[in-house]
């Protein structure tokens, strides 16, 4: 016991991390209080949210400015701007709430603007300058939007009235941030805490130990360890920074190139946020929006997560017999058994996890902390992975410190929501998509994925659905899609916008692990993520794909999926047996794209095709045998 009291790992930091590590970690306490044993009212505990994401980012993203006493002396401002507009909204929310929409005072609207530009500052800093753009283009809009002509004009809208309905629960303390200060935070702790008693060990290390030695095994190995680790940290750039550490190394060891481990690196961890039982942020929003418990969502997304795997596996696969690439000698691998004799149990509270979210009534929140609560309890059972009280406080710090970033996201992205319900832009929005496509399914499914990952380049996976799916989502619904299948089609392509160039987040990640160039690795990453992007029409086509519908055609639907994602992978690749003709590489992508509908016939279809492709590899275009040199006469 007298290791666990120990603080060294506190007190060794600089009085700034110090005071980061008590403001995070009285955060996360907050929460958790709140959470589990007594709740408050909903809108000042939203305030108390956003007030704890704002202190740290801008703590732990201090403005560089050449004058060190202005950088400090604005930061300070700002952090009190950010405290001051909340704790006026703790102190007199109930007054407020009869008065801020109809009648706001002077003081309300003064608060009001300091809150909004605090926000949009804050959520700079922790993601860049995309998403507050957005959100003044979008304010701008719902005040001077009435003297646009046709079908995007609107009666207008006073800056009082704006000003006054953004800084409300309807917009930045709406459904976006009421998501974040309960399902979201609960989750990222949870990660933190897996992660920091050893978790991470467990998902690198198997994925290692199981997959190093095959073909390219290491590139392999990644795309699991990011999926293990997607599932509990949620966003694609942490996730390729956690494992990318390990896995790109590996890669570059068995004959990788830099480039391509970046790409690979990058590409699977963006599927960790597809991944159930947890996925990413956004997933949660999606269950509140649909009116769903969770764990509908979560298995909705498990075959298309399967198939997301596949497809980058595949396209792994072909690179490594491109470049005649082995595995991993045995030697050099962790052995499986030694892993989970380490480190297995920490594999018991996600097991848990899983168990409450699926097979019980109860909610996910209390999943959670179940899970949090027996993250530290089964860790300090066995030796190597026991911790002390330093440790343990940093844990929950680093949980609190992690979310900040989605925090700011969230509220910022009720800026623009705020906009589209006070404007009715949404409905606006969706109305022409389906004009335009003449209300053809195909076309609005293109369109709607192209506005999604435009908009999603550059924001937080988080943001981007919660934007994308106000706008884009009625289009979808309005043409008869399933609203989950509708609503999971932007999450899904909201995250593949973190690999699609110009602005590749994930990308650019890998890049500053690799030391290649960004752009370059986040086309590479685009093209080795091409055959994920025809699944989402799948499961549109066939909500089977999300669990909708009899256990025999979900079946059959999944099967056949699968083929087509392997078949599309092999077209894309171009390798059949070895390099594939042309002509073979069409067939291929052809017989891919029949089977996205599951009719009987289009998949029979789709066989006779890939059957003919393959007679045509095997027997026409056979592979050409390389010249030996002659022997000197």
């Amino acid at each position: 016991m007298k290791n666990f009291f120990s603080i060294t790992s506190i007190t060794q930091k600089d009085r700034r991390q110090q005071l980061i590590v008590l403001i995070a970690f009285v955060g996360a306490l907050v929460h958790i209080y709140n959470l589990g044993i007594s709740p408050m009212n909903m809108w000042p505990y939203r305030a108390i949210h956003l007030v704890f994401g704002t202190v740290l980012v801008f703590m732990t993203k201090p403005l560089s400015l050449k004058n060190i006493t202005v950088s400090k002396a604005l930061d300070l401002l700002l952090i009190l701007g950010g405290v001051l507009a909340t704790s006026y909204i703790i102190i007199d929310y109930q007054q407020l709430s009869t008065r801020i929409d109809l009648a706001p005072n002077t003081v309300d609207l003064i608060i009001c603007t300091i809150g909004i530009i605090v926000l949009l500052e804050a959520t700079r800093r922790a993601n860049g300058a995309a998403m507050p753009i957005l959100s003044l283009i979008f304010m701008a809009y719902a005040i001077f939007g009435g003297g646009l002509p046709g079908v995007l004009g609107h009666r207008g809208y006073s800056l009082r009235r704006l000003i006054s309905f953004e800084y409300g629960v309807n917009s930045v303390f709406g459904v976006s941030l009421g998501v974040s200060s309960t399902y979201v935070i609960l989750f990222v702790i949870f990660g933190a805490v897996l992660e920091g008693t050893g978790g991470g060990r467990l998902f690198i290390d198997s994925a290692i130990s199981a997959f190093g030695k095959a073909r390219g095994g290491p590139a392999k190995a990644a795309i699991f360890a990011s999926a293990g680790m997607g599932m509990i940290n949620g966003t694609s750039a942490g996730n390729v920074v956690t494992t990318g550490t390990f896995t790109i190394p590996l890669m570059k060891r068995v004959g990788y190139t830099p480039l391509f481990a970046g790409a690979v690196e990058a590409v699977a961890s963006t599927g960790g946020q597809i991944m159930p039982p947890i996925m990413g942020a956004a997933a949660f929003i999606m269950a509140e929006t649909l009116g769903v418990n969770y764990s509908v969502v979560a298995r909705s997304a498990v075959i298309p997560a399967i198939l997301y795997f596949t497809s980058v596996y595949v396209m792994v696969d072909i690179e490594a017999q491109k470049l005649g690439l082995h595995g991993v000698k045995k030697e050099n691998l962790p052995v499986m058994r030694n892993v989970l004799a380490e480190v297995g149990h920490l594999s018991i509270p996600l097991l848990v996890l899983l168990y409450m979210l699926i097979f019980t009534t109860y909610s996910p929140l209390k999943g959670a902390l179940v899970a949090i609560i027996l993250s530290y309890v089964i860790a300090m059972c066995r030796k190597s992975t026991r911790f002390n009280l330093g440790n343990a406080i940093e844990m929950l710090a680093n949980g609190m410190r992690d979310a900040a970033g989605v925090i700011m996201a969230c509220g910022c992205a009720g800026l623009i929501v705020g906009v589209l319900s006070l404007t009715g832009l949404g409905n606006k929005v969706a109305a022409v998509v389906v004009e335009i496509a003449h209300g053809n399914l195909l076309l609005t499914l293109v369109l709607s994925m192209v506005v999604t990952m435009i908009m999603g380049m550059g924001l937080p996976t988080t943001a981007s659905y919660i934007i994308c799916s106000s706008v884009v989502a009625p289009a979808l619904i309005m043409l008869e899609v399933e609203a989950i299948a509708a609503h999971m089609f932007i999450f899904y392509f909201a995250c593949l916008s973190s690999i699609t160039p110009p602005v590749a987040i994930a990308a650019y990640a890998a890049a500053g692990l690799t030391g290649e160039s960004a752009d370059k690795t986040g086309w590479k990453a685009f093209a080795l993520g091409l055959a994920a992007f025809i699944i989402p029409y799948m499961f549109v086509y066939s909500p089977s794909l999300l669990m909708i519908g009899s256990t025999g055609l979900i079946i059959r639907s999944a099967v056949t999926a699968f083929l087509g994602t392997i078949i599309f992978g092999h077209g894309i690749g171009g390798w059949l047996l070895h390099k594939a003709n042309p002509l073979v590489r069409v067939l291929l992508v052809v017989s891919a794209l029949l089977m996205i509908d599951s009719g009987l016939a289009t998949d029979l279809i789709g066989i006779g095709l890939v059957v003919l492709a393959w007679i045509l590899q095997k027997f026409v275009f056979k592979e050409a045998k390389p010249v030996l040199p002659t022997e000197p006469s």
